[in-house]
């Protein structure tokens, strides 16, 4: 056997030992978002290495089954399969693929040789993802739905930009105002200054994708996405159709691959429905409260506008228990439901009548924009995913409630953060 040998950090051992299909936490925290980018630009363990379930692209485990050598190892060929690392107690060789072959064919033609006990692709394994922020013990949500195991494998994207049509957003907040990209927009006023008088759009923002490991308050469900703030309601929570519709258009437009839209109208509106399909048509994920009068939606004989539109993901609420929000509407067209009873999020750090920079509120309003950052969190995992499969992943990824299968009232389940973005 040639005697080459890997230097490696007690980490890679920890790989080797996991052999697992999906990544392997080892227990740890990560303090510091910035000295965590330091120590990911000088790895070891490059994440392009690693296919999106945490599978090494070159590297494989190989048990022996006594002394002898799978064939592959012995030709000693050029560009062929060669040991980078030995575990002599386990009888375990780590082998790195040749140029240009496959680490699944691979696995294969070294499982059907005798000498092979098994064999499987490395697995990265990285510390535990634990954010720092005062408050991220009071979200209860982040932890009934698997959130927080799902940042160990993704916690979103800068150029996966959620946008939230509501009535603004604090841009100053401490826990927003380093990811709301400029493409924000008020529709009411026509300019770019998107701020929220009322504290329903700034609570929906934080919500989604408040910042984490900042050692501010809570964290949203997608920390690292870009956030669009378009303003389509005023300080009293008020707007049009006709202006909600701009708002979604704008939306489609500026780049938005998410869009939350905590609001109801419960009738026909054709400019809504037309811009709800304009959206659709740009591949954008529409998410959308079900409303809060515990009453049945339906699309055509109890319309209830975004939210009943054929494409968008219509959400309703649950509590802590995992039970029906007594609030939240239900329907034959609920998507799927999601966290909405006292729920901690951001709120304006200037004076609009609800307490100072945090607080907590119910509603579907609350539940829409918890999906929309799943949806940010699928589409940065998954990016080259279409609108109708980031759909269809986050309700086949739902723990199912109530009656078996797809019901009224939580569709197909309570969202589940971590099923959504693993392989």
């Amino acid at each position: 056997m040639a005697n080459h040998r890997f230097v490696a950090p007690a980490l890679a051992a920890a790989v080797i030992l996991a052999g697992c299909a999906h990544p392997v936490t080892s227990t740890g925290t990560i303090k510091a978002a910035t000295s965590a980018a330091a120590k990911l630009a000088a790895s070891r363990f490059p994440v392009g290495d690693y296919d999106n379930g945490g599978a090494s692209r070159r590297l494989m485990v190989v048990k022996l089954a006594g002394r002898e050598l799978p064939l592959a190892l012995t030709r000693q060929t050029r560009g062929g399969p060669r040991v980078v690392q030995r575990i002599p107690q386990l009888g375990v060789v780590v082998v790195e693929i040749g140029p240009g072959l496959d680490v699944a064919d691979a696995v294969a033609d070294f499982k059907i040789d005798r000498a092979v006990r098994y064999a499987e692709p490395v697995n990265l394994v990285t510390l535990e993802r634990e954010v720092n922020d005062p408050r991220a013990g009071e979200q209860y949500a982040t932890q009934i739905t698997h959130v927080r195991e799902a940042w160990d494998v993704q916690m979103g994207t800068p150029n996966t930009v959620v946008c939230i049509i509501d009535s603004g957003i604090d841009v100053g907040h401490p826990d927003l105002k380093a990811k709301i990209v400029p493409e924000s927009y008020n529709v009411l006023d026509h300019n770019n200054k998107p701020n929220d008088d009322h504290g329903h759009g700034t609570h929906c923002a934080g919500i989604a994708a408040a910042l984490a490991d900042n050692n501010e308050g809570g964290t949203g469900v997608a920390p690292g996405v870009g956030l669009m703030s378009v303003k389509v309601l005023d300080a009293a929570g008020r707007g049009n159709d006709a202006s909600i519709a701009e708002g979604i258009v704008y939306a489609a437009d500026h780049g938005a691959k998410v869009a939350s839209m905590s609001l109801g109208l419960y009738k026909r509106s054709k400019v809504i429905e037309d811009a709800l399909q304009y959206a659709l048509d740009h591949d954008v994920v529409l998410v959308a409260s079900a409303g809060n009068n515990n009453a049945e939606n339906d699309p055509t004989t109890a319309p209830h506008l975004p939210s009943t539109y054929p494409g968008v993901i219509e959400v309703a609420a649950t509590d802590g228990k995992d039970q029906k929000a007594s609030f939240s509407n239900f329907g034959k067209t609920v998507s799927v439901a999601a966290p909405g009873v006292d729920i901690l999020s951001t709120l304006p750090t200037y004076d609009v009548g609800r307490p100072l920079s945090y607080g907590k509120m119910s509603g579907t309003s609350m539940a829409s924009p918890f999906v929309a950052g799943l949806a940010g969190l699928v589409r940065s995992q998954f990016p080259e995913l279409n609108r109708e499969q980031v759909r269809a992943r986050i309700e086949a990824s739902a723990d199912d409630l109530g009656t078996p299968g797809i019901d009224k009232v939580f569709g197909h389940g309570r969202v589940n953060g971590f099923k959504a973005v693993t392989p």
